[in-house]
């Protein structure tokens, strides 16, 4: 089979009343130079069968059946390794793929070549409404924004280098089972990627109860790591307490002792004098969002006098 341009890499798991649609989705697509990379992780409710199908019809469909449940991250990586193509682009089996979207995405690719790693618009589909997601586009104040675990790029949305990820031994981690995107997105950074969101809206990105991502308070404990591993790279001057007593202001819930309160304070000052950016990240940006958690806190212990 001739090597494809572009490798879409899906898993899916106990998704048979919707994985059809975003098949349907991504074979309908105006560019066509491609290969679907299902990764089915163990499903039980008849997923297989439905996949199965398409690739009986289509030699664009390649199947790879885990036998048992091992995770988002692992049947990421699973599928990245398993990816032929120049570009790897990223689908969830319960989002639409636009039609025009490979093609603007493959195009927009080719036209900036210093761009490793992108994005796009979406919208967001829930059951009573839609929203508009419009993204910031550029590297720097993408970059910033990673330290928020939230809000940077739409994940179904990304298409990559693959000789970037060859190059550098990247890829999804087969741990993670949550804000595997964002854990990966971190060492992408920090092997020197370029990031960015094309001005365009490619998918329709659909939110609902079952989403791994809807499942905030078990993520949430998830984050503090991510957030270390930003700020001992954005920060190499703070000491290794620092950083943690930095990155335990910014969880969600604040369930930290007074003396751990005014040393996160503490680390906050002094990262925010630090201005050198060390991998092209916005400092400006950074500071907004460290001052955030600075306030949030501030009001906390105000509260408490």
């Amino acid at each position: 089979m001739p090597t494809p341009c572009v490798s879409i890499v899906m898993p899916v798991y106990n998704r048979a009343t919707q994985v059809a649609s975003a098949i349907d989705s991504l074979l309908a697509q105006t560019y066509r130079d491609v290969e679907l990379i299902i990764v089915d992780d163990g499903s039980t409710d008849g997923t297989v069968d439905v996949i199965t199908a398409y690739a009986a019809n289509d030699a664009r469909v390649r199947l790879l059946a885990l036998p048992a449940n091992g995770g988002q991250g692992l049947a990421r990586a699973i599928g990245t390794d398993a990816a032929r193509g120049r570009y790897i682009a990223v689908m969830d089996s319960d989002d639409i793929a636009l039609p025009h979207r490979l093609d603007t995405q493959v195009k927009w690719m080719d036209a900036h070549p210093e761009v490793t790693l992108a994005g796009a618009h979406a919208t967001k589909v829930m059951a009573d409404k839609s929203l508009a997601m419009q993204l910031p586009t550029g590297d720097g104040e993408l970059k910033a924004r990673l330290l928020l675990v939230d809000g940077v790029l739409v994940h179904p949305t990304v298409i990559m280098r693959r000789d970037f990820l060859l190059e550098h031994n990247l890829n999804y981690s087969a741990e993670r089972r949550g804000d595997d995107d964002y854990e990966f997105f971190n060492r992408m950074m920090a092997a020197g990627a370029v990031f960015a969101n094309m001005p365009e809206t490619v998918l329709e990105y659909h939110r609902h109860g079952g989403n791994i991502s809807a499942n905030t308070p078990r993520l949430e404990q998830d984050k503090t790591p991510l957030r270390r591993f930003l700020l001992g790279h954005y920060y190499p001057d703070l000491t290794g307490r620092e950083v943690m007593a930095l990155a335990r202001i910014m969880q969600r819930s604040l369930t930290l002792s007074t003396k751990q309160a005014y040393a996160g304070l503490i680390a906050a000052d002094k990262a925010m004098t630090l201005q050198h950016s060390v991998f092209g990240e916005d400092h400006q940006v950074l500071n907004a969002i460290i001052m955030q958690y600075v306030k949030r806190l501030t009001q906390a212990l105000n509260k408490q006098v």
